[in-house]
């Protein structure tokens, strides 16, 4: 992403300034990475701490700051930071040397990591603990680098949201043809850059979904929109009684090969099944036009966000058409459910797809709605995480 350019000094940089501490000549980042001439890791100074004042401005400082928070998060997948913490702490000299850090920032670098709660500091000596390895340790089953690395590269969307505001036009309506979905696989990296933001994504609600629906009672699903399988595989790996069919376009073909390669062997599993290299298959296809995989059960995960209600109704109604009576269609988005701490990002998830396609998200309401008027019965919603709800379709057998 291109860096942001500079910008005029104005009277709020200038109120900013004065509430950034004095740090001068004499109190500067040292290789350990602590300011000289202020407190270190465990001290305040005994500062007396500020009146309290339930008008602060101090919650729309953050607001405006977290622009900092996300491009220190970014820089530490970029430098591989998190990666050799995982092989133990380090000193702040050790990590400049490993991650091609220069001492002039890496303190405050390393510092603000601490502060924002993904390390922990012990003397002179930095590390990963448990809750940030989870997601950020490359080697973890829960990594998600790939989707934070995803959603950075979606940051030129905002980069004039104001202008965006009162023009309406989304950003495809100035791209030729279908560049907005062929894009990512324009070339074999960005291809597979979709692919690993798209994996790291499938983490934050594969369990629960692997829980959320009867997969013991049916044989067969297929994954629409599936991208490179990760999802098909984890969901075949822990019910060996199912079949996958991963329906996606063309360039993602290699992508799953590799995965299956990676992730599997064609040995029988503990149950006595078949591996899942006998198991789950790639088709390629374009889920407007080409015929649908048979099968006993759909997923539209993350999918009907992309498309305007026209398309959307099309996706289900084709899901409808091409299901056996008594199968199921299971869509997951990030539905507007009318609880703040939900719809506080998916609204903002929601302006942001509008600003790219013209898309949106979409209510649990209307949701339901467009699965019944496609002639599904539907089952009780559930939330597969904080911002995701799942709806399960059932073709009256």
């Amino acid at each position: 992403m291109p860096s942001m350019p500079g910008l005029p000094r104005s009277q709020g940089e200038a109120a900013e300034a004065a509430l950034e501490p004095d740090v001068t000549e004499s109190s500067h980042s040292n290789a350990q990475g602590h300011v000289e001439g202020t407190p270190g890791a465990s001290g305040t100074h005994g500062r007396t701490p500020m009146p309290s004042d339930k008008h602060t401005p101090l919650p729309l400082i953050r607001i405006a700051m977290g622009l900092y928070e996300s491009q220190v998060l970014r820089a530490g997948i970029e430098l591989r930071l998190f990666e050799h913490l995982a092989a133990g702490p380090a000193t702040a000299a050790e990590l400049e040397k490993a991650c091609g850090l220069h001492p002039t920032l890496s303190g405050d670098f390393l510092n603000a990591l601490v502060a924002m709660d993904l390390l922990e500091r012990d003397g002179s000596h930095y590390e990963m603990p448990a809750r940030t390895a989870a997601h950020l340790d490359p080697r973890s089953p829960g990594y998600i680098g790939g989707a934070l690395a995803f959603m950075q590269r979606q940051y030129p969307v905002w980069s004039d949201v104001t202008g965006n505001l009162r023009s309406g036009k989304a950003l495809i309506d100035d791209l030729p043809g279908d560049i907005f979905m062929s894009g990512p696989y324009r070339t074999q990296q960005s291809t597979r850059g979709f692919a690993e933001g798209m994996d790291g994504l499938v983490t934050l609600f594969d369990g629960p979904l692997a829980q959320s629906f009867r997969w013991e009672q049916v044989t067969s699903f297929t994954d629409l929109g599936g991208c490179r399988g990760r999802l098909a595989l984890k969901l075949a790996a822990a019910y060996p009684n199912l079949r996958a069919v991963v329906f996606d376009l063309p360039p993602l073909r290699p992508l799953f090969d590799e995965l299956l390669q990676s992730a599997a062997t064609d040995e029988p599993d503990e149950a006595g099944g078949a591996g899942l290299r006998s198991r789950v298959t790639f088709h390629a296809g374009d889920f407007f036009a080409d015929p649908l995989p048979e099968t006993q059960v759909y997923l539209l995960g993350h999918i009907l966000h992309d498309w305007k209600p026209d398309k959307r109704r099309l996706l289900v109604e084709r899901a409808f058409e091409h299901l056996p009576p008594g199968g199921s269609l299971l869509v997951y988005d990030s539905m507007i459910d009318g609880t703040p701490e939900v719809d506080r990002l998916n609204y903002l998830r929601s302006l942001h797809m509008r600003m790219i396609a013209g898309s949106s998200e979409y209510t649990i309401a209307d949701g339901i709605r467009q699965l019944r008027d496609a002639g599904f019965t539907v089952e009780d919603p559930v939330a597969l995480n904080e911002g995701t709800t799942l709806l399960v379709g059932n073709k009256p057998g």
